[in-house]
This record gives structure tokens, sequence and C-alpha cells, in this order.
């Protein structure tokens, strides 16, 4: 007979889970506080919805957790910190070029740097052919659809003069 086993409230708490959303709604509060200083109601539309969506998954968390039907914690990865730590740094990196590079440039630069720390299998003709391209397609997607769908302003490249 196979043994089963029995989750302990313990395991179906995710205490640390429950913390990271309560950190997330007092974030959320505080955005929400600072946005409501925005002299334009239309510029404010998209970062409370954000905001919003963040504090309403944050809470059904927590409600999940508190009721106990949180999964158990998974064993810690034999992921790598190197490339996770090399992640946080790319990404710091390209939101600080964006002033200089533009929102286009910074972020395919940085997609090409996470991509490439990223990449757990070998890199084969097609994948090197795949991946930047259909980065390519996101990045210009999301670029157009912010500037000009939700008409966002989107850091053009100073250094380079404005590309689009």
């Amino acid at each position: 007979m196979p043994a089963v086993s029995k989750q302990t409230s313990r395991d179906t708490r995710d205490l640390r889970g429950t913390i990271g959303a309560l950190i997330f709604v007092a974030i959320g509060g505080v955005c929400w506080w600072d946005i409501s200083q925005t002299p334009s109601p239309q510029a404010s539309v998209f970062p409370q919805t954000v905001i919003g969506l963040m504090v309403v998954f944050s809470a059904l968390l927590i409600l999940r957790n508190l009721l106990g039907y949180a999964s158990p914690e998974p064993a810690g990865s034999p992921g790598s910190v190197t490339r996770r730590v090399l992640l946080i740094v790319v990404m710091i990196a390209a939101t600080l070029a964006m002033p200089y590079l533009g929102f286009v440039i910074a972020v395919l630069v940085a997609y090409i740097a996470i991509m490439a720390i990223a990449m757990y299998e070998r890199w084969t003709l097609m994948r090197l052919c795949l991946y930047p391209a259909s980065g390519v397609i996101v990045v210009l997607g999301f670029y157009f659809i912010f500037k000009y769908v939700f008409q966002v302003p989107l850091p053009d490249p100073s250094v380079f003069g404005s590309l689009f």
C-alpha cells in the first residue's frame, strides 16, 4: 500500500506568500495615494487599473492562504543564483538606460540579454532566428499599444535622436 502524505496546517498556510501579498497590498496603497496626486485624471486610469488588480489578487492570495487552500511549499529549486541576480541586474540596467536609449532600444537590449542568460537548452538555428524575431515583434507591439492606444508617454532616445 503506497504511503499517503498528509499535509499539515503549516503546509497549507504559505506564510511567505501571505507576507509577500501583504507587502504588495501596502505598496498598492502607497501607489494609489501617489497616483491620486496626478493633475490629469486620464493619466491615472492605467496605473489605477494595474494597482487595483494587484491589490485584488494579493487579497485573494491572502484569503486563500488563511482558509488553508495553499499548496505545500516546493522543495528548493536547483536553479542558478547567478542567473537570477543577473536577470535583476539587466532589468535595473534597462530601466536606468531608458531615458538615454529610449524604450524600444533599451527593452530590446534587455530582452536579448535576458534571453541569453535564461537559455538552458542548446541554441539551434530555429531558436536563433525565432527568439529574437518574436522579441522584436512583442517589444514593438507593446510600444505601439502603449504609446498610441493607451497614450502612455514612453521615453524616446535622447542619445540617437527620435527613431519613432
